[in-house]
This record gives C-alpha cells, structure tokens and sequence, in this order.
C-alpha cells in the first residue's frame, strides 16, 4: 500500500486524504494548527460563533452537479442549507435596495423602481445570466487528463464571461453607473463596485458583484465553516485516515528529484511514497523546496503577481434583534459611509454587514452574530505587528469606528454589545501561514493556470488556492482531482464511495 504524505488539514487536504483512503492509499495529514479546515474555519467568543469563510458554497443544492463532491466527502450530511435570494441588501439615506440573485425577480423588481432604465435593468440582470453557466458546470476529470479537443470544449465555456470582461474592460465605475437614469440606482451600483473592487477606478470590480448576484440555489451549511470542515474530518477518519495537529512541517524530502517524505519542526521526520502540499504556496516552494523546483512562471508569479486582498473582519456579538439594521436573509447589507473608516492608511467609503441570525447555532437565542468585513493588503499588519502596542491600537480604532457607525443607525445598540472581535490580516497569516494573508491566492488564479506539479520534482503534488483550486468547492474538487490523477498514474481505478 502506497502511502501519502499530505501537508495541510484545510478542505483540500482532507478532500485528498478522504479520496486518498477510497482508493486504498495509508494517507496522513499534517497540520500546523489544532482545528481541520485551515482558511475554512470559524470560531467561538463568549457563546457566540464567528465565521471567517463561507459566504454561499456551490453545491448544496441535490440537482447541482458539485453536490456529489459534498456527498462523498459527507461534508452536508444531517444538515440543513439556508437559502438566501438577496445577495445584496443596499441602505441608502432615503431609499433602500434589494439586488436579488435570481435574474427575473431582479429584472422586475428593478423595473418597478426605475421604469427609464429598463435597458439597463436588463442589462445587469442579462449578465448575471452568463454567470450561471460558468458556475454550475458539471464535475469533471482533472484538467490535466483532459484530451486537446476536451480542451477545446472547456474553452468554450468560459467565452461569454470572457466576452462580458472585454465589454467592461475599460469602462470606469463612474461610466457605468451614469449610464443609469435614476439617481437612486446609479449610487447603488457605485456602492456595490466599490465594496468589491480593488481599483476604484476600474469596473473589473463590477465583475466580481456579478459572481455575487449569481449566487441564486447555493446555500449557507448549518453550522458554518468550521462544522463543514469537522464532518470532512470525521469522513476522513471514518475511512481509517490519521491526521496530525500541531504539527508543522519544516521540509519536504527529496532525494534524486524524487518526493519521499516530510520533516516536521522537531526535527521528526516522515516517510512517503507521494508528497502532497495542500499547504501555503510560497511556503511550499521557498522554504520546504528551498526554491530548487521553479521556472520563469512560477518566479514570475510569485514576484510579480497580486494576490486577492486579505481582509479586516469585526465580529460582534449583540444581545438584541439587528435585523432592521442588517437583513439576515441578504448575504450582505451594504452602506454608504458619512465618515470613512480608516484601516492601514486607506479610506473606507462603504460599510458591509452580514447578519447570521438566519442560523440558531451562531448565537443564543434572542440575541444576534454580525460580521462587518473590509478588504485590506497585508503589508502594513506585518509591518506594525512587531510593535504589539501599536498593532492592538489599531485594531481598538477599528473596533470603535465600527461600533459608533452601528450606533448612529441604530441608537442603543452600543450598550448591548457583548463581544467583540477584530481579525487582520496577521491573524491569518499567524493562524494558517498563507502568504500575505490571501484567502483566494492570485488575483488572476484561472488565467494564470499554474500547474499542480512543479518543475522535475516526482511523486509532489500542490492542491488548493495557490494552483487555482479557488474557494472551498474549488479545495474539495482539488482533493478529487488529485488523487483520480494519482491512480491514472498508479494505473488504477479511481473509485469514489459515499458514507
């Protein structure tokens, strides 16, 4: 029996070991930190739950074709999905907008409040639709067994979003929201562009709205992040899978260009017949590689490149109903700043919210969890976090900010603040070692198309963000992927089981 060494017990490790141990592999995870999950994690402040990744997962709904990923890896079972049809919910100062996930109940809704942009109205929603195709295509075999013309095919897919990125190109938040008549609308669409970009001055941004809008049938898990990665876990280790906490690997092995196992930081090392990373990519291929295995792109990439922003979360935990002020059945609440919060130098013009008292588990009964999230560039938490004094001011400054903002909207709400708890960037860079604190990886993940294996190095593997794997049905599908890669190598077959 062949054994594999996987680095990393977020969703594509334990995706690879799960599959791994279908197909008779003796597979063993690696972790740094005490939890399963990595980036897909959430956490527990004074009896409330605090999520810090699931927004919506694809797949949740039996008719989606990613649903039996989910199934085989046990990560839905005995739990119910919360579905939501605003994606976003939009407070402006006389008028509120609700931007609905379904394209026809947009259309409509939209019409009813700005008759003068139906051809705007139906523009947006008309390209919400081109999202829908890109995002539900069926499971697939690993890219890397695809023949040319299945190539060909999977090309094809992608031209009408391609098309809808040539058409917004160029065109700047200010020109596509004055192409709308109605004022209401046009400081809607500025208010949703600039949460989601990081050029304000591009649309590109606009883009990522769209992925946002076309989230209609994915669901919310019971539980949220943590408990998705705990029943991966239990599957995992149902299947006679060991997995390793608190223990982070230091080197990867290699002797004639050849995998063949891990060294942990006390020194421990481990043997393997099959290396594979589900770990931080700069880590794995500069410090545990030593940079041996690189070319021009990877160098290029990792020098080069922007990754998708890390983030400042605020997690507070109310004793009261905030639903007026945040509608749990939007995914976020969005407002307009009078006054912008200030976070490592940069202006904060917009405010979003999420409300999880859609779920009963996030807090107890009668009282509320909201998350506020802002984008922010690692560089500057790095840079103060040596200066522990300064680094705790600058997190309180946000806290107050953020808490005198929900104070203005709803007055009395401060007194019955419980908990607070403010994430940066370093926490999870401290907490998951992921480079820059990036929870997606490059910016330009898919169109830069990097590879799972690098350059002469055998029997190694890389799953995850950092490959393009983006998002956690992208982890769990990396998982799959790489292990039906590994057995077409080993000239078996790749056999899948549910529990």
């Amino acid at each position: 029996m062949k054994k594999i060494v996987i680095i990393g017990g977020g969703i594509a490790g334990l995706s690879a070991g799960c599959y791994a141990r279908m197909n008779g592999y003796d597979a063993h995870i690696f972790e740094m930190h005490d939890l399963p999950g990595g980036l897909c994690t959430s956490w527990k402040r004074n009896g409330y739950t605090f999520d810090g990744s699931i927004h919506w997962l694809e797949g949740t709904s039996p008719e989606h074709p990613f649903n039996e990923v989910w199934q085989e890896l046990g990560a839905l079972k005995d739990k119910k999905i919360y579905y939501k049809d605003m994606s976003y919910k939009i407070f402006l100062k006389d008028h509120t907008i609700t931007l609905y996930n379904d394209p026809d109940k947009l259309k409509k809704y939209l019409y009813g409040i700005a008759p003068e942009d139906r051809d705007m109205n139906y523009e947006l929603a008309n390209s919400i639709s081109v999202f829908y195709p890109f995002q539900d295509m069926p499971l697939s075999k690993p890219k890397e067994l695809f023949t040319i013309f299945e190539k060909i095919q999977d090309i094809k897919k992608y031209i009408p979003v391609i098309r809808l990125m040539q058409k917004y190109g160029k065109m700047t938040v200010e020109e596509f929201a004055g192409r709308f008549k109605n004022p209401v609308l046009q400081e809607a669409i500025r208010t949703t562009i600039e949460t989601t970009s990081t050029d304000s001055g591009s649309i590109n941004g606009f883009v990522g709205v769209l992925f946002v809008l076309a989230t209609k049938g994915y669901g919310f898990p019971e539980g949220g992040s943590l408990n998705l990665a705990r029943s991966i876990e239990k599957r995992y280790t149902g299947l006679g899978g060991k997995i390793h906490y608190g223990a982070k690997i230091k080197k990867i092995l290699v002797e004639n260009n050849t995998a063949v196992g891990v060294q942990l930081e006390d020194g421990a090392e481990e043997t393997a017949d099959i290396v594979i990373s589900a770990s931080d990519g700069y880590s794995t291929i500069f410090k545990m590689l030593d940079g041996r295995y690189i070319n021009k792109k990877i160098k290029h990439c990792y020098e080069k490149e922007a990754v998708t922003p890390s983030t400042v979360q605020v997690s507070i935990g109310v004793d009261m109903d905030v639903s007026g002020i945040a509608d749990p059945h939007a995914i976020f609440n969005m407002y307009p700043l009078k006054r912008p919060i200030m976070i490592a130098g940069k202006a904060n013009n917009i405010i979003r919210i999420k409300n999880y008292s859609f779920d009963p588990s996030f807090a107890p009964k009668g009282k509320s969890t909201l998350v506020i999230i802002f984008g922010s560039e690692s560089a500057y938490w790095e840079e103060i976090y040596a200066d522990k004094e300064k680094y705790w001011e600058e997190k309180k400054k946000i806290e107050e900010a953020v808490i005198s903002f929900l104070e203005e909207i709803m007055p009395g709400i401060k007194e019955k603040i419980e908990v607070v708890d403010v994430a940066t960037p370093m926490t999870y860079i401290r907490y998951t070692n992921t480079w820059k604190g990036s929870p997606m990886g490059f910016a330009k993940n898919i169109l830069l198309n990097l590879p799972r294996t690098l350059p002469k190095l055998k029997n190694f593997f890389m799953v995850g963000q950092w490959v393009g794997d983006m998002g956690v049905s992208g982890a769990a599908k990396s998982g799959r992927d790489i292990v039906q890669l590994i057995c077409k190598q080993d000239k078996k077959r790749f056999i899948t089981s549910q529990p």
